[in-house]
């Protein structure tokens, strides 16, 4: 399976998700995704639900009223956040922002920590994806 292929299953877990729906009503955020060989993914998060790259409109993200969060990591700290097996302090996003080499963020420090229930219940969800 492509990331692509695993992100779209992914986000379709995640609409399908009851938590994520009653904790998420109130968020709207986007989030880029980077990774070190030059990948770049946009989740937009619209009050519970999952949708991948830019607006309708072609907008980017940096022009949407949303919070915008930027998260660069090498493509093995991507696989480790969604591991349900990884190991102390690189089994979260907020361990794995805090490693060397873990997650940087980039840009959204603050909108990062206003949405992080959000956040994490995402991660879980991807951990259950595997």
């Amino acid at each position: 399976m492509t990331d692509r292929e695993w992100l779209a299953n992914w986000a379709e877990a995640v609409n399908a998700d009851a938590e994520n729906a009653h904790i998420g009503r109130w968020s709207a955020f986007v989030v880029r995704l980077q990774d070190d060989a030059g990948g770049e993914e946009t989740v937009r998060y619209e009050h519970g639900t999952v949708v991948l790259g830019p607006a309708e409109d072609g907008s980017p993200a940096e022009d949407a009223e949303d919070d915008v969060i930027t998260l660069r990591g090498r493509r093995s700290a991507w696989r480790e956040l969604v591991d349900p097996h990884a190991a102390p302090r690189r089994h979260d996003l907020l361990a794995l922002t805090k490693a060397a080499d873990g997650i940087e963020i980039v840009a959204g420090r603050n909108h990062l920590i206003r949405h992080l229930r959000v956040l994490t219940r995402l991660v879980e969800l991807g951990r259950a994806r595997g």
